[in-house]
């Protein structure tokens, strides 16, 4: 993900911002179950929740930026 390009759209885009710190919220979420040793199955779970999430935020962010010409 071209953080820097998004940065710059979401400077005029709020929606771009919204679902740029939603992704970056997500990013650190799963930073913090990557880190552990061991997984629950929730945990797990989760992950697996977290990254289609992020995924889907990139792609409508991706989306939202090509609409605007980037």
């Amino acid at each position: 993900m071209d953080k820097e390009l998004i940065r710059q759209y979401a400077e005029k885009n709020p929606e771009i911002r919204e679902l740029f710190e939603r992704h970056q919220s997500l990013e650190r979420e799963l930073e913090n179950l990557l880190r552990r040793v061991y997984l629950t199955s929730e945990e797990e779970i989760r992950k697996k929740q977290i990254q289609k999430e992020k995924l889907a935020l990139k792609d409508r962010i991706y989306a939202l930026i090509k609409r605007e010409g980037g």
